[in-house]
């Protein structure tokens, strides 16, 4: 009896934590506009645009993928916890800082949020901004924002989650 109740536990926690591919790789959303950031920073004024193409991609890919988390898995109510951790400082054998993700319903719905609006901002600054003497950093810290707005939202420690 208590065999059949944790093999039925384990089935179900099995279930519970496997998504698409893109909700297993939701590390993906905040890592592209911080790599937009590097590539602004370093290549943005060899640019024709001065590096709003880059951020405005990256962006937008991130934003393509929160689609398809939300819609894949959490569309129609429930949709599982995705939950990933890797060491990243260890302090002994039992205790250490991790670097992670929890994606579940809610994450699912803010990255939509953040990275649409994130997306529109970029895109009007464009225009808005065109002339300006620092256009090319304007979106390079804009990305870097974005970023660090997407890792507020994933992050599955207190830690991450403050800086």
């Amino acid at each position: 009896m208590v065999g059949a109740l944790a093999a039925a536990a384990q089935e179900t926690a099995e279930a519970a934590t496997s998504g698409n591919f893109a909700t297993n790789n939701a590390w993906l959303i905040p890592a592209l506009p911080f790599l937009a950031f590097f590539l602004i920073l370093f290549f943005g004024k060899r640019l024709p645009r001065k590096g709003t193409e880059i951020g405005i991609l990256a962006v937008g890919g991130s934003f393509v993928l929160a689609l398809i988390v939300l819609i894949g898995d959490y569309v129609g109510g429930g949709g599982p916890v995705v939950e990933r951790e890797v060491d990243w400082f260890p302090f002994g054998r039992d205790l250490g800082l991790g670097l992670g993700m929890k994606v579940d319903g809610l994450v699912a719905v803010m990255f939509l949020v953040v990275t649409l609006v994130s997306l529109m901002v970029q895109i009007y600054s464009t225009a808005y901004m065109h002339g300006d003497k620092r256009y090319t950093w304007y979106f390079a810290a804009l990305n870097l924002f974005t970023g660090s707005m997407l890792n507020l939202v994933i992050a599955n420690n207190l830690l991450q989650l403050l800086v």
